[in-house]
């Protein structure tokens, strides 16, 4: 396993009944990144970190996390890792202590500790006030709570987290999404996050694996997938919207006005364009409130390899 890597994989496959749901994929997870596993639903993530985790058998192919077998070794790494699934499942007759506190027996800890890791990470969590209320009672974002401090029982080195956020409204999602970060800069600990949503993975991590119909399409650094993205359509806002659409297509622009927003296509030349459109509004004294692109680099990264993974593999 490379030096610098804590969890890697080599074409690690899972079939079922004949059909592969993991395809020879080829990971590379280095030491206290923020590593998200990015594709549509149905791509194969969850199987993916199952593979990981040990919690499924491959039927091909190696894995290895902090160096060990997560299948034929997961006692090895049960205390190191840390990991929340997509529909965490808890015993519904016991109370929310009740069931953390066993599961930070199940860690190794004294009655005692065990108490005092779940009460704390309850509270970290925000299940504090909810501690002696029956896990039946609790609703699917206090669930998919729960499920996240079981993961951060202990501090594991490494938090493998799927689709970490469902089930909890905007509220929740920002304060686990501030959690996640704030715990592994703090703790300088590895985590693997899965998603759908783009934006989540895109505030959350620097490195991506990019998945499609149970393969790895693309992995590396945020940066470096994104850097070669050419961005070919832009946004332009300002005072006076209709003069300007027609100021850009007298020039040669291609460009649309919709709803006050100008959306210029097509473009070759950035640097000429960065250039001419603030001196069209400073010739007119115009007020220019926005010039971005209409897709960010990493959405088009994404749509590029998902839209066309026979072309991207054959490359």
């Amino acid at each position: 396993m490379d030096s610098l890597s804590i969890i890697e994989t080599h074409n690690l496959s899972k079939f079922v009944q004949g059909k592969p749901i993991i395809f020879r994929m080829n990971l590379q997870i280095p030491a206290g990144s923020m590593f998200g596993l990015l594709g549509p639903n149905g791509a194969g993530k969850s199987s993916a970190l199952k593979l990981i985790t040990g919690r499924i058998k491959p039927t091909s192919g190696m894995a290895k996390v902090l160096g060990f077998n997560p299948w034929r070794q997961r006692k090895r790494i049960f205390k190191h890792v840390g990991y929340l699934p997509q529909n965490p499942t808890q015993p519904p007759d016991k109370t929310v202590l009740s069931y953390l506190h066993f599961m930070a027996r199940l860690k190794g800890f004294s009655r005692a500790e065990a108490l005092e890791q779940a009460r704390e990470i309850l509270y970290q969590v925000g299940l504090g006030r909810l501690e002696n209320l029956n896990v039946m009672k609790l609703s699917g974002g206090q669930k998919q709570r729960l499920g996240f401090a079981n993961a951060l029982l202990g501090e594991p080195d490494i938090l493998i987290l799927d689709e970490p956020t469902a089930s909890l409204d905007p509220e929740g999602r920002i304060y686990v999404m501030e959690l996640i970060s704030e715990y592994a800069k703090a703790k300088n600990r590895t985590v693997v996050i899965s998603s759908h949503i783009l934006p989540e993975i895109q505030r959350m991590t620097n490195h991506i694996a990019i998945m499609a119909n149970g393969r790895v399409l693309t992995s590396g650094p945020m940066w470096v997938l994104t850097k070669e993205v050419y961005d070919t359509e832009y946004e332009v806002q300002c005072s006076h919207p209709d003069l300007m659409h027609e100021a850009l297509s007298e020039v040669g622009y291609e460009c649309t006005l919709e709803n006050g927003i100008i959306y210029v296509s097509n473009l070759t030349n950035l640097e000429k364009f960065w250039t001419e459109v603030p001196k069209i509004c400073a010739d007119n004294s115009w007020e220019l409130k926005t010039l971005r692109p209409t897709h960010d680099a990493l959405e088009r990264v994404f749509l590029n390899y998902v839209r066309n993974p026979m072309e991207v593999n054959s490359t």
